[in-house]
C-alpha cells in the first residue's frame, strides 16, 4: 500500500505535493491532503484524478488523511 500527498488549491488546481509535506491547510488557500491506503498500481495521477471530480467534498479526518477507499468508491 502507498500513499500520495495531493494539494489542492483554493483556486480548484490538484496536483501531488512534494512527498516531504505536512498534511493540512498551507500558507495560501492551498491544502494538502495525505491519500493512504493506495493499491499497488494506482499511480499519483489516478489519486489526482479521483480529486479533482469533487475537490471540495473530499473525506478527511482531523489529520487530514484520505482513505483511497473513500474516494474511490
Amino acid at each position: 500500500m502507498a500513499s500520495y500527498m495531493i494539494k489542492v488549491a483554493g483556486e480548484g488546481l490538484v496536483n501531488q505535493a512534494h512527498r516531504n509535506s505536512d498534511a493540512g491547510p498551507t500558507t495560501g488557500s492551498s491544502v494538502i491532503y495525505e491519500v493512504i491506503n493506495v493499491p499497488a498500481g494506482v499511480s499519483a495521477d489516478d489519486v489526482v484524478a479521483l480529486i479533482k471530480k469533487d475537490p471540495k467534498n473530499i473525506p478527511h479526518n482531523t489529520a487530514y488523511e484520505v482513505e483511497y477507499t473513500a474516494l474511490a468508491g
